[in-house]
């Protein structure tokens, strides 16, 4: 599923694969850096290696291959961390929220006012490779789908749906119906992750770093989490959090 109007560039190594490996009939070319002339020969590194092998991919599916200085990568992608490869596709498309809550193991991380691209990238990528259902995010005051955040999901959005809705406290309202418990990160909770039952159908919301669950979202919750913490450091952000409650909640899943 793609969504209209979101051609332009994805990038970075991880993120670039993973779009030949899933979507490559959209791949409309692959651009590569090239070391600049006169700039001093290293040996070949892994990145180095993982572009050549693009290359070949995409000439093997007669994809356009466009190398170019590292100057104009940097105008191509709008960023100075492309690892030298992008290619030119559209951005994936939001699933509906459907297809995430039926999709097994029926573990759904809901987000709560993250506007850092970089951390829903890392939740995403997180919820991916722990083998979570979905990620659900709020249409307004949140981070979307965009390069940054699939340059941070190491081309995870390619692989798991992310719905978005204009109303997080309607979405929940929508899994409990359909047999979610719903489940808060919160310092202050009274439940211990430890201690937590995770076996039914669960919906994990994570709020951002500096105000938390809002409040309207907070009534939606069945339980308050709380992450045991024993060092100094008082917080973990959207991305730590959600990683930590996900590993408990999906080791003991049979589905």
């Amino acid at each position: 599923m793609e969504r209209k109007g979101s051609g332009g560039f994805i990038y970075g190594v991880q993120s670039a694969r993973a779009v030949l490996e899933r979507r490559p009939t959209k791949v409309r070319e692959l651009v590569v850096a090239v070391r600049e002339s006169g700039a001093a020969k290293a040996a070949p590194t892994k990145i180095y290696a993982a572009k050549m092998e693009m290359v070949e991919r995409a000439r093997g599916l007669g994809i356009e291959v466009r190398e170019v200085a590292g100057r104009e990568m940097v105008e191509i992608t709008g960023t100075d961390s492309s690892q030298g490869v992008a290619v030119r596709a559209s951005l994936p498309g939001y699933a509906e929220i459907e297809e995430v809550m039926e999709r097994p193991p029926h573990v759904v991380v809901v987000l709560d006012g993250i506007t850092d691209p970089q951390n829903l990238g890392a939740v995403v990528r997180s919820a991916e490779a722990l083998g979570a259902s979905g990620v659900v995010i709020g249409k307004d005051r949140s981070a979307g789908i965009s390069a940054a955040a699939h340059k941070a999901s190491a081309g995870a959005l390619e692989w798991l749906p992310v719905c978005q809705v204009v109303n997080i406290s309607r979405a929940l309202t929508v899994l409990k119906d359909h047999g979610y418990w719903v489940y808060g990160a919160d310092p202050e909770g009274e439940t211990l992750l430890e201690s937590a039952d995770f076996s039914e159908r669960c919906a994990l919301v994570i709020g951002s770093e500096g105000r938390g669950i809002r409040e309207g979202v907070r009534k939606q919750l069945d339980f308050r989490v709380k992450i045991m913490q024993r060092g100094r450091t008082k917080s973990l952000n959207a991305s730590v959090a959600s990683a930590i409650i996900l590993f408990a909640a999906l080791r003991t899943r049979k589905d």
